[in-house]
């Protein structure tokens, strides 16, 4: 049997995740899920890409908000309700109505980044919307939710010549029980309460790239360099993990079978 192994949420975006038992489902993510992200004095959004100090900081969640905290820095409690006024911000394309932290929260991220950043909060569930696959999404950077096969982990680990985490990945959905890249070849899926449709393979980055024991972007280049052996799609990107949009809303939980409920011919995959 397939089953959803683990749930990752990401509250704020290139930051630590948290692992849930449960979670709601909504057309834009996962409840929680990448509802926040940093931006910079031109009100364009900052990534683990260019700062991945970021991934070390680990976020809590507490009644109303959050706690993110980080060795040698201490920590920052952030509260939902103490966000101001109205700001456009910019993510890849789109222009997304968000609302800003008080000055002291952007204040211990910029001290924390040596860098002058704002911590914004989407104004609206629906604040953005991406004509290109026709739904809401969060602050995630194009597809509401993210899977990834256990096995696929497995494969990828056995020709690379150091291991990946799944963390480097930032998914939402593990799935355990399924075959290597299975998942290429799922069409539409059920977990919980919800139906799924897997729209396009995820193309990979240099984020994946991530050291998680010193937070710096390794040397070796792995996972990208092994994933250039036996995942790249014709246009010569790195494709690993598939995105998912959801066909209604509901809850999933940790355990919850995953039904396939009908399949498609996969990609063909070669070199890079």
């Amino acid at each position: 049997m397939i089953t959803l192994s683990q749930i990752n949420i990401f509250p704020i975006k290139s930051m630590a995740g948290i692992s849930v038992e449960q979670a709601t489902v909504t057309e834009a993510g996962l409840v929680g899920d990448r509802r926040l992200m940093l931006i910079n004095d031109k009100g364009k959004f900052v990534t683990a890409r260019q700062h991945p100090r970021l991934l070390k900081l680990q976020c809590e969640m507490i009644d109303g908000g959050l706690k993110v905290s980080v060795e040698q820095h201490g920590s920052q409690v952030i509260l939902f309700n103490q966000f101001a006024h109205g700001e456009p911000v910019s993510i890849w394309r789109d222009l997304v109505e968000s609302r800003i932290a008080p000055d002291e929260v952007n204040q211990w991220f910029s001290h924390y980044l040596n860098l002058e950043v704002k911590l914004c909060l989407l104004a609206t569930e629906e604040a953005r919307y991406r004509d290109k696959i026709d739904t809401h999404v969060s602050f995630a950077d194009g597809y509401p939710f993210l899977l990834i096969g256990e096995q696929s982990l497995q494969e990828l680990n056995q020709r690379a010549t150091e291991p990946t985490t799944m963390t480097q990945f930032r998914t939402n959905f593990v799935i355990s029980g399924s075959n290597p890249f299975a998942e290429d070849t799922w069409l539409r899926i059920k977990i919980g309460e919800v139906e799924f449709e897997l729209s396009k393979p995820c193309e990979r980055c240099v984020m994946t790239t991530v050291d998680p024991d010193s937070f710096t972007i390794k040397a070796t280049r792995e996972p990208l360099k092994t994933l250039a052996t036996f995942r790249a799609n014709q246009q010569g990107r790195l494709m690993f993990g598939e995105n998912l949009i959801a066909k209604n809303y509901g809850v999933i939980s940790k355990g919850d079978e995953v039904i396939i409920l009908s399949t498609k011919l996969p990609i063909k995959y070669g070199t890079k």
